[in-house]
């Protein structure tokens, strides 16, 4: 399934299925899934946006949106 799984994390989302993931962070449990992506520094625009989308975590600096 996915190093994640391995490690004890039960994530459905399919970014920890990827060999290279598009984002840094799952959107769904904030983990990981690509550390060769840059961490980006987020404004309250994007993560407004990213909770109108439902995202619980934001992918790009993990930070958690909803709860």
């Amino acid at each position: 399934m996915g190093e994640q799984r391995k490690r004890g994390v039960a994530c459905d989302n399919m970014n920890h299925r990827r060999a290279q993931a598009p984002v840094r962070h799952c959107p769904a449990c904030g983990g990981v899934v690509n550390e060769h992506v840059v961490t980006r520094q987020c404004s309250d625009a994007q993560h407004a946006a990213a909770r109108r989308q439902q995202t619980v975590y934001c992918v790009d600096c993990g930070t958690q949106l909803m709860s």
